[in-house]
């Protein structure tokens, strides 16, 4: 995966969600609201509050969404 972003937060209303494709190592953290997110292969799903932090651990589809309006920063994971 490439992401290139200018501004790494990110403002998502309640219920908007995110599609990261083959993302693994992407560090997601939450500014502001809390965050369901599934991976692909993954039978949990996890909600991440604001001040934690999340990677995502496989290839494959990891869907992000918003519970409530949220700001999320997405940074790569080191070294990348």
């Amino acid at each position: 995966m490439v992401l290139t972003v200018e501004t790494p937060r990110l403002s998502l209303a309640e219920g908007e969600f995110l599609r990261l494709d083959d993302a693994r190592g992407l560090r997601i953290q939450p500014a502001g609201g809390p965050l369901w997110i599934t991976e692909e292969g993954e039978p949990r799903d996890f909600v991440v509050a604001a001040g934690e932090t999340f990677v995502i651990s496989r290839d494959g589809r990891t869907l992000v969404q918003a519970m409530g309006p949220a700001l999320v920063d997405l940074r790569p994971r080191a070294g990348a």
